[in-house]
This record gives structure tokens, C-alpha cells and sequence, in this order.
């Protein structure tokens, strides 16, 4: 019997590729796929040219004379699984890098920047979620240094993609998860997913799940009375002035910024009034705001009460 050597080195193993008559259709399914994070682009293209090689090998070597077996001939039909798509890129993401991706995938492309340089989080599904990854490492201060001037861009674009989801879309969204919950196939990650949603609508969604307490920030209507502190100890600092934003939306206020403004339209309560000012803010609307500037304080975040201090987003994209 005679073998042909094929150019491309296999990048599962690193050894020559060699293709003979009597197993052409094994070889034809060998697949390394890349992991959930590092350089998915590069392992990819890899691993796609090998196979392409192969495959054109294969053609050029003729078919065995012998038909296919059942089996092997439903194997042969099945299509590659696509490869998961990443949750960290060191070039520019895309638009397409972006498009479909659920608010669980767009908090998790956003936060990986950040845990990437150690930062801890308040969420519990966030810090689980970080926690089980083996090169994360929590510190106690974030090192700044390890997030380049791409990982910030990409951040801000994450970021701005979250807060332009339409109302529309979001609704579309909220049904197909209720769907799967009034189903029973409701998923841990689903779960994450409707917590996301409720912020963004405005309304709690998580009525069957009874050993949720949802925050503030998932049933605004919290808001209607005084705040404690621990309904707050799971909000990060973005989430902490998101929620002192939610008080004076709550009263019609409009935003400067583009991003906020954008953020806010996907409430199903959001309405903005030309005539807004600070007096239609009542005694408990004061109270939970210096409730929240307080643990933002000791958290070393902001201690403006004006949402739009220094007209500057970039505490929108931070963890």
C-alpha cells in the first residue's frame, strides 16, 4: 500500500499528515476545536486550512470502490459543530463579533476585560462564573495596567452595543426565555438572562422563582419605599449608579449622555418630560439616593448626585 504525504502539519498533534486509500474517510474527521477563551481566530483558521486539505486530499486520492456502510454515511452527513464563540478578543471586536449575543454574553465579554486584571465582583453569578475559570485571580485592587487601550475601546463598543438594544428587541427576548420557563427547560443560564431582561425592561420577570430576592435594579418598584444597605451589597459600582440614575428617571429626567439616554429607552416606565427638574424628587427619592452615593463612596466610586457629572460614559463600560 502506498501513502501520500499531505503538506499541512496537523494541529492537534504536530506531525505530518499522511492519507492512504484504506482511511481516508477517518482522517476526514479529524477536528480540534479552540477553547471558550485565548485566540479563538488563530486556532480556528488552523484547524479550518488542516481540514480543507484534507478533504481536497481525499478527493484527489478517489473514493474507496467499496460503498459507504448506514452508519458511515450518516457521519459523513453530519456538518462540524461550530466552534464557541469567544469571550475575550485581543484585536478590535467587530460588529459581527457583537450581533446576537445575549445580555449574559455582552456582561460577560465586558467583565472578562476586567477579571483579566483581577477585578472581584459583587454579583454572585459573575464572581461563580469567574471564579471557575483557572486563569482568573482575583485581587484586591484591580491592576490597570493589564487593560490596553483596545480592551478599553472594546469595552466602551460592548458597552454601547448593551444600551442600544432596542425595547422591541428586548421584549422578543423576555418571550422566547418565559417560553422556556412556562416549558420547564428554563436554564441556569436562562435564569441570568431573565435577572438581565428585568433590569433593562424595568419590571421583575422572575415570578417562579421563589428563592430569588430581586435588587432594586431588577423591580424598580423598590424604589418606592427606603432602601437598605444589603439590597445593595451585590451591586457594583456601575450597577450602583445605574440605580441612582433609575430614581431620577423614574421622575421624567432626561440624560446628556447618549449612552444612558439609550439605556433607559428600553424601560417599559421611562418617560422622559421637557418640564423635569429636581424638585418633583420626593422625601424617599432623596433618601435612597444618599443611600446609594454612600456605598458608592465606600466603594470609591462617584459622589456626584448629578447623573451626568463631567458628561463622561466611561463609568457605563467599567466592571
Amino acid at each position: 500500500m502506498i501513502s501520500q504525504k499531505i503538506g499541512p502539519i496537523s494541529p492537534c498533534s504536530g506531525l505530518p499528515i499522511f492519507l492512504s486509500s484504506c482511511f481516508i474517510l477517518s482522517l476526514s474527521f479529524v477536528a480540534c476545536g479552540p477553547s471558550e477563551h485565548g485566540s479563538d481566530a488563530g486556532t480556528s483558521s488552523a484547524a479550518n486550512t488542516a481540514h480543507a486539505s484534507t478533504s481536497n486530499a481525499a478527493s484527489a486520492l478517489g473514493s474507496p470502490s467499496a460503498p459507504l456502510s448506514a452508519s458511515a454515511a450518516a457521519s459523513a452527513a453530519q456538518a462540524p459543530a461550530a466552534p464557541a464563540r469567544p469571550l475575550y478578543y485581543e484585536g478590535a471586536i467587530a460588529d459581527s463579533d457583537l450581533a446576537g449575543r445575549t445580555l449574559r454574553e455582552l456582561t460577560l465579554l465586558r467583565n472578562t476585560i476586567y477579571a483579566r486584571a483581577g477585578n472581584s465582583f459583587r454579583k454572585p453569578w459573575l464572581d461563580a462564573y469567574f471564579r471557575a475559570q483557572p486563569w482568573y485571580a482575583p485581587a484586591a485592587k484591580m491592576d490597570e495596567t493589564k487593560i490596553s487601550e483596545v480592551d478599553k475601546t472594546n469595552a466602551r463598543k460592548i458597552a454601547d452595543a448593551d444600551a442600544a438594544i432596542t425595547k422591541e428587541s428586548l421584549e422578543k427576548r423576555r418571550d422566547e426565555v418565559l417560553a422556556r420557563q412556562k416549558a420547564g427547560t428554563l436554564t441556569a443560564e436562562d435564569k441570568v438572562e431573565l435577572s438581565l431582561l428585568s433590569q433593562r425592561l424595568g419590571t421583575w420577570l422572575g415570578e417562579g422563582q421563589s428563592e430569588v430576592n430581586p435588587s432594586p435594579l431588577e423591580d424598580p418598584s423598590r424604589l418606592d419605599k427606603l432602601l437598605h444597605v444589603d439590597e445593595l451589597s451585590t451591586l457594583s459600582r456601575r450597577d450602583l449608579r445605574i440605580l441612582r440614575n433609575t430614581i431620577y428617571a423614574r421622575r421624567g429626567r432626561q440624560f446628556d449622555s447618549a449612552v444612558v439616554k439609550s439605556y433607559f429607552k428600553g424601560a417599559t416606565w421611562y418617560r422622559p418630560i421637557n418640564e423635569y427638574n429636581d424638585g418633583l424628587l420626593n422625601e424617599i427619592d432623596r433618601k435612597n439616593i444618599a443611600i446609594v452615593r454612600s456605598i458608592e463612596k465606600s466603594l470609591g466610586g462617584p459622589e456626584h448626585e448629578n447623573p451626568d457629572y463631567g458628561k463622561d460614559d466611561r463609568w457605563f463600560w467599567q466592571a
